[in-house]
């Protein structure tokens, strides 16, 4: 086993983690930059959430649009190998700034997309410059943060990432109704507003020596790390259904006839929900089992689309939305957190980048075939999504338990 294994048996140690305000008060000043940087990022998230149906709006197929939600996952497959590389490589900020201005351009020229050839690969380029600051995000927060606040951590950027995504799609439903081009527009602008604060005042965080930034060393040493493997065995099945928000969740509700600033409501309360309950939530089950509560979290999030079962009444998507969210923070943070724990401290982009790579496996499956699935029965995708859900839940439950013992 890899060094930093010597720490792993003090893993149920880390859902002890400090009261929020004691982390407040030992977060650095930069991370609260890059706190006010996302969410200005993530408010302009107003494409991706709509990308189905601006597809099918043009005239195109589920199966037409689901390859072009799709090629932006499989984007997203580049994304993960360039943006861990780079994070090690280059640094974190230089990272997030090429990812979030060449994104922006990329934006640009999606809204000009009129063929389903130009709609997919756009959607591929965009995936591939869009998603490789993900990883830089993720290993400056480690760099800045000691592992004992990170839990904490990850919820006040998630706090401030759903603060902007419960006022942007609420936002892009209403522009949505006048011109998806002006959705182009605001994601582009927001995107380069981020990339540069990322440049001017975010700092370049503890990349690796040039000799030691590539992944044929942290392959090997991820090889060796049996509960990571499992973190990443879990993010293929939970990926596959986390997907289903965005992309058969929306063609659900519009083949219901429901109008579009109802969609975009009902998405922006996901952000609402975590804004307002995830930090209170944590507090309560800090002492809890971190692999358990993530499992629960898998378990919840996945089971969320057995509620179609029961109908397609506006009242219905509120509640799998409101389900979704419960098993969303019972999960991410932690999920984020325990990532943390098991990435070696000169690897954390690759490490990173590896994960976001499994995320991007499951998400772009999840896309083209949910898609393809929703298509032929609605019923047969919504349980798989629950079998998926109980799959994540035992690949990180079972693997952490092997290697730590308990």
């Amino acid at each position: 086993m890899s060094g930093f294994f010597v720490t792993t048996p003090n893993l149920h140690r880390m859902s002890h983690s400090h009261s929020l305000r004691s982390s407040i008060r030992a977060f650095p000043r930069t991370f609260w930059v890059l706190v006010c940087a996302q969410f200005v990022a993530k408010f302009g998230v107003f494409v991706i959430p709509f990308l189905t149906l601006f597809a099918t709006r043009k005239g195109f197929s589920e199966s037409d649009a689901g390859l072009a939600a799709g090629a932006y996952s499989v984007g997203s497959f580049g994304a993960a190998i360039l943006g861990g590389w780079f994070a090690d490589r280059i640094g974190r900020n230089v990272s997030m700034a090429f990812a979030s201005l060449a994104g922006a351009g990329c934006m640009l020229a999606f809204s000009q997309a009129e063929t389903l050839a130009w709609m997919i690969s756009l959607a591929l380029l965009t995936g591939l410059v869009q998603e490789s600051g993900n990883p830089a995000t993720s290993a400056l927060i480690q760099d800045l943060i000691p592992p004992e606040h990170r839990v904490n951590a990850y919820a006040v950027l998630r706090f401030a990432v759903n603060l902007g995504w419960s006022l942007g799609p609420a936002c892009a439903g209403w522009l949505a109704e006048h011109s998806f081009t002006w959705l182009f527009l605001g994601d582009a602008a927001t995107s380069a507003v981020f990339g540069i604060i990322a440049l001017l005042a975010l700092p370049k965080g503890n990349p690796s020596p040039p000799g030691k930034a590539g992944w044929s060393l942290a392959l090997k040493d991820i090889a060796t790390n049996r509960a990571f493997l499992g973190l990443a065995a879990a993010q293929v099945f939970f990926a596959f259904t986390f997907r289903q928000m965005n992309t058969t969740f929306p063609l659900h509700f519009d083949r219901q006839g429901h109008p579009l600033h109802v969609y975009g409501w009902i998405q922006a309360m996901n952000g609402v929900l975590i804004c307002t309950l995830e930090l209170v939530l944590l507090s309560f089950t800090r002492t809890g089992s971190m692999r358990g509560l993530m499992g629960l979290g898998y378990a919840i999030l996945a089971s969320s689309y057995l509620l179609f079962f029961a109908g397609s009444t506006v009242a219905i998507f509120v509640l799998v939305m409101i389900v979704f969210t419960l098993g969303e923070m019972f999960a991410f943070s932690r999920q984020s957190a325990y990532m943390a724990h098991l990435s070696r401290e000169d690897m954390r982009g690759r490490y990173s980048g590896f994960l976001s790579l499994s995320w991007c496996i499951g998400s772009s499956t999840g896309a083209v075939l949910g898609l393809q699935l929703y298509g032929e029965s609605p019923q047969v995708l919504w349980t798989l999504c629950s079998v998926f859900g109980i799959a994540a839940a035992a690949c990180v439950i079972t693997s952490g338990r092997a290697a730590t013992n308990s």
